[in-house]
């Protein structure tokens, strides 16, 4: 198995087994061959050892022994997202003074301003927070990414992907709870609309027309129909606009269905829920064919129809 398999088989696992996960990341370390296999595992060990987890000093130590490889050139990109990496677990961790000295050495540089870099930080910090039930450590983290991309990212700025990825990510982890407080729900909320307005400067139509649903999906766990309604038809809108792929008109009428049942137009949910079953055959990767019969029985279930 070479690093790329390791890191593919720790996300597919991760979501139902962290810890086995976990205990399997020091063998990546021993798989890393060449600098671009940094960026991919110093992912996967933030997102198991950070997000899922909460072991801050045992993802940094994983961290460390990546920057000790002969691999790791610090001016490189792929040392500083090592960095970044770092960063993102000393701010969880409340280490500021780690934090800022490893921005300072992670530093993008060129027209990519010092605000992005932080930006980037902060947004996954937001993400490994909020999954550790700090909702108002998360909410300040993301405030203050927000607050620092006043400055306009671009297209081709990476805070604007950072902040359009981490608030999608955010938004559908704080959806899947079985309780939500006031704060979680806001927090669910903002990152939803953070994620639609930096997929709008990173993204494609696909993305964007996905963080309509995402808006949603959140605005329905957060009891608001009548904008859930209102994001789901806007998804719509632009699936049908952009050639009407058969996957993204199935979770548009999807999301529909539901927003629809929700504000009691039954018949309307049925008649969107037709829309959606109508396409599944059509949806030409099996994976993703299979999700949606899956997400479609789901629906019917909540629909009283199973």
């Amino acid at each position: 198995m070479d690093l790329a398999e390791f890191v593919q088989q720790g996300w597919q696992d991760h979501v139902k087994d962290s810890p086995s996960v976990m205990g399997r990341l020091p063998e990546g370390v021993s798989l890393v061959a060449k600098a671009n296999d940094l960026p991919s595992l110093a992912a996967l060990i933030v997102h198991v050892a950070g997000e899922h987890m909460g072991l801050w000093d045992e993802g940094l130590a994983l961290l460390a022994r990546l920057e000790s490889l002969p691999v790791f050139d610090s001016a490189s990109a792929e040392g500083k997202a090592v960095l970044r990496s770092q960063a993102v677990l000393n701010h969880c961790k409340g280490n500021r003074e780690a934090t800022k000295r490893l921005l300072e050495r992670a530093r993008t540089g060129g027209e990519v301003p010092d605000a992005s870099d932080r930006i980037r930080v902060l947004a996954t910090a937001s993400s490994a927070l909020a999954q550790q039930k700090r909702t108002k450590d998360a909410t300040a983290a993301l405030e203050e990414a927000l607050s620092l991309a006043s400055y306009g990212p671009k297209k081709t700025d990476p805070a604007a992907r950072a902040l359009a990825v981490s608030g999608n990510n955010l938004a559908c982890e704080l959806e899947q709870k079985e309780a939500l407080t006031d704060s979680e729900k806001d927090l669910m909320l903002r990152a939803a609309f953070a994620g639609r307005k930096f997929w709008e400067i990173a993204g494609s139509w696909t993305e964007v027309e996905r963080a309509e649903y995402r808006l949603a999906l959140s605005h329905l766990r957060a009891g608001k129909t009548a904008l859930a309604l209102e994001h789901a038809r806007k998804c719509l809108e632009i699936v049908l606009a952009n050639g009407s792929e058969p996957a993204e008109v199935f979770f548009a009428n999807e999301a529909l269905a539901r927003a629809l049942a929700a504000s009691g137009d039954r018949e309307g949910a049925r008649s969107s829920r037709e829309k959606a079953a109508a396409v599944v055959s059509s949806v030409a990767d099996e994976d993703s064919r299979d999700y949606c019969k899956g997400e479609l029985a789901k629906l019917d279930a909540s629909l009283g129809s199973a």
